[in-house]
């Protein structure tokens, strides 16, 4: 099975203290790359023949796809974290609250766990234990230690690649920008979904088709238009882009509405 890349749930530009530079850079190469791997080693694995493969080939890109899988669910979680600033609704508030004492508490506890990690790697978790049925902040380290049985539902990056772009070394000022940014009601819906639909790289809902395969069924049909719309600087910083294709900037899309038409087969630089 192949993952797609799930579009960004925010609009970058309305976020406070993280630039669209830094969020583009950080969506396109670390979220889309654990994706572009794990789809690669997935790949791998499918050709390897049980009998014959050395047991080092199965333990080696084994441990990688579960490294790739983590960072792509973490990742997901971290951007879909991301939004419009709001208070925690009031169930979540008092669940928080009720297992470290306060909301206070928690927020202290999370921050500082993140300010341990400045200069390392790593993420930290707030999660869901459903054998203890309460809520725990953990330590992540290399997309692969954290809590098995825990439902993780707000994941902050620690990587130097989430933060070094806009704060270098200050990163106190980026756990706080984050902090800032923490869309509340999505966090709460991850909590009260159902265990099996928690988080995932993919939902299996969800069509995926390969990029040879959607070229060869429509990009011969007459008056096809294929649309690039990423924002621009994922626009920018990405260099790959489907034959054909041509960009327009989503936030103007219905300014081209009526005025589209067949594309030519070259690469369109990005429009103000």
């Amino acid at each position: 099975m192949r993952y797609a890349i799930k579009p960004l749930p925010f609009t970058p530009s309305k976020l406070s203290g993280l630039s669209e530079k830094l969020l583009a850079s950080h969506y396109e190469n670390n979220y889309g790359g654990a994706i572009r791997r794990l789809n690669a080693i997935r790949g791998e694995l499918a050709r390897l023949d049980p009998a014959a493969a050395p047991i080092y080939a199965w333990n080696g890109l084994k441990l990688e796809e579960l490294i790739a899988a983590n960072s792509a669910v973490l990742h997901e979680i971290y951007f879909d974290s991301l939004g419009p600033a709001a208070d925690p609704p009031a169930d979540l508030a008092a669940a928080i609250a009720r297992d470290f004492g306060g909301f206070a508490a928690w927020r202290d506890e999370f921050m500082a766990m993140g300010r341990a990690l400045g200069g390392g790697s790593g993420w930290v978790v707030l999660a869901w234990s459903a054998r203890e049925e309460r809520f725990v902040n953990q330590r992540a380290s290399d997309h692969t230690q954290f809590l098995a049985e825990g439902r993780p539902i707000l994941a902050l990056d620690m990587y130097e690649h989430a933060y070094h772009m806009d704060y270098g070394a200050r990163t106190p000022a980026y756990v706080e920008a984050f902090m800032r940014n923490i869309d509340w009601t999505k966090v709460a819906q991850r909590w009260r979904a159902p265990a099996g639909r928690a988080a995932g790289v993919a939902s299996p809902k969800i069509p995926v088709i390969a990029p040879e395969a959607f070229l060869e069924r429509f990009a011969t049909a007459d008056g096809a238009i294929i649309l690039d719309v990423r924002r621009p600087p994922a626009f920018t910083a990405g260099a790959d882009m489907l034959r054909g294709a041509v960009w327009r900037n989503p936030e103007r899309l219905m300014h081209y509405k009526g005025r589209l038409r067949p594309n030519p087969q070259k690469r369109k630089e990005p429009e103000p």
